[in-house]
């Protein structure tokens, strides 16, 4: 989105980066775990593949190190919760429940619901012309919200005019429904193929 009162941030890097963290990851398991069969299969010889895996130097330090072989484990256990609690924070909304609307709290506090804000967004921007379908959620924290909005629209419907309509209306709303000059915001616009959805932006 250009410049304006509420500017969007067209920022992808976090999810850039939990995506390539993730196909890493994949990658290196996938090909540790290949190597493994094919050494099994005899794809390296067959001395490789009834051979120990481990080298003597290996057993014989595990053999007077006691605690070698549970400190493996306990490394591999803390490893793999690792991963699960990466792969739950992907599926994590995020979801911002309220904001305090006080800098100052030592005077009182008031919160604002971030869903009613996100529905009377969502409502408005379903409103456009064409606009099939409209989810808005907020992330962040109450000094810092962000918005992702994601807009599903219908071919008959007019992109620019779209977005113009999210900087110029909807955003500068949500801003004053804040109490900030500007919201930083992620806006996905998805172009609606009968059942099927096209990102485009």
């Amino acid at each position: 989105m250009g410049d304006g009162t509420a500017r969007a941030r067209m920022n992808r890097r976090p999810a850039h980066l939990n995506r390539t963290g993730l196909v890493l990851v994949g990658a290196v398991m996938i090909a540790a775990g290949g190597a493994g069969l094919a050494r099994g299969a005899g794809a390296f010889g067959h001395d490789r593949a009834t051979g120990r895996v481990f080298s003597g130097t290996v057993r014989r330090y595990a053999a007077d190190h006691g605690w070698f072989w549970p400190a493996v484990a306990a490394a591999v256990i803390v490893l793999a919760l690792l991963g699960l609690a990466w792969l739950l924070a992907q599926g994590r909304t995020g979801r911002l429940p309220g904001l305090a609307m006080e800098p100052d709290p030592s005077g009182g506090r008031t919160r604002l619901s971030g869903k009613a804000v996100t529905d009377a967004l969502e409502s408005e921007v379903g409103e456009y012309p064409g606009v099939r379908t409209a989810r808005a959620r907020l992330i962040g924290s109450s000094r810092r919200p962000e918005l992702r909005l994601n807009v599903a629209y219908v071919r008959r419907a007019d992109p620019a005019e779209l977005r113009r309509r999210i900087e110029e209306e909807g955003m500068p709303r949500l801003a004053a429904a804040l109490g900030r000059e500007a919201v930083p915001a992620v806006v996905r616009l998805r172009l609606v193929k009968g059942d099927r959805a096209e990102t485009l932006l």
